[in-house]
Order: C-alpha cells, then structure tokens, then sequence
C-alpha cells in the first residue's frame, strides 16, 4: 500500500514565540510515531533585520538529530550560518528560489513552517503549532515526494495565506 502524502502549511503571526515545541515534533515525526515526516522548511523575517532566515530538513538535520533546529532556534549566529547553508544548493534540499519566493509573502516576524508527511494528522506537530498561536493554512494531499517538487501547490498555499 502506498501512503498519501500530505502538504500542510503553517503560517505564524509576528511576535510569535517559539519555545521548542516545533523541534521535538518534527523529532516524533521522524521518529514515526504518529506519521511520518518526509521534508519540512520553516521561513521567516527576522523582526529586527527583516532578514530572511530558513532552515529547511535537509540542512537542518545533522547527525540524524535535530540539533541544527535548535540552534537556528536558539544562537542567532548560527542561525544566520544554517539559512547559508539552507539556501546554498544541497542535497534534498529546497530550492533556494523557491524558499524566497515564501519569505516574498511574509512581513517582518512572520514566518511559514511547510511539512510534506504520510500517515495519518500529525498530532504532536498541531499541538506544537496552537501552543505557538500559528495557524493551518493548508492540508492537502500531494504526488510530491520532497517539497522541492511542491513548488507550486506550496505557493499556492502560502501565496493564499498572505497577510
């Protein structure tokens, strides 16, 4: 049987607070214990700069751990290091004009966070995402394997989501 892959697409207001839930869901999505995360990315405007800052799964994933998120997360100069790298061409990764074109859609402080998964709603990540006052925006099922082939579909979520 094959599984449907989903694209879910969060949007998070300025002045949002990430405290960690983010990261230790998408470690039980990789885990697999509620659905299985299959490529993520997470864009936003940092609300001082306006600089773009992204971290997507494959450049975000180090060691098989996600110690990379948490130091976006938490170190501002390595988080400036992992959006280099995030937007440098890399394995798996998502393409860097497709990662402008989300941050295109996002003021000062907003962010989008977009997760390809199979398997069932990925629990632990929702939960993360109301605790965090972010919103769904879009769940729909996609052919894409990666969000790198989700361009489109991606846009169109983010793209309807604007403001």
């Amino acid at each position: 049987m094959i599984d449907v892959v989903q694209l879910r697409v969060y949007r998070f207001d300025p002045g949002t607070v990430f405290e960690g839930g983010l990261v230790g869901a998408f470690e039980r999505m990789k885990l697999g214990l509620d659905t299985k995360l299959l490529d993520a990315v997470f864009v936003t405007h940092d609300p001082e700069t306006g600089g773009l800052a992204a971290v997507d799964l494959a450049s975000g994933v180090a060691g098989g751990t996600f110690a990379s998120m948490l130091d976006f997360r938490l170190d501002a100069g390595r988080r400036q290091a992992i959006t280099e790298r995030t937007l440098a061409e890399h394995r798996g990764g998502v393409p860097r004009p497709l990662i402008e074109a989300i941050a295109a859609t996002l003021e000062a402080g907003s962010a989008i966070l977009a997760v390809l998964h199979t398997r069932g709603a990925p629990t632990a990540l929702d939960e993360a995402v109301a605790r965090a006052q972010g919103r769904l925006v879009a769940n729909d099922p996609t052919d894409a394997q990666a969000l790198a082939h989700a361009g489109p579909q991606l846009l169109a979520a983010v793209g309807s989501a604007a403001g």
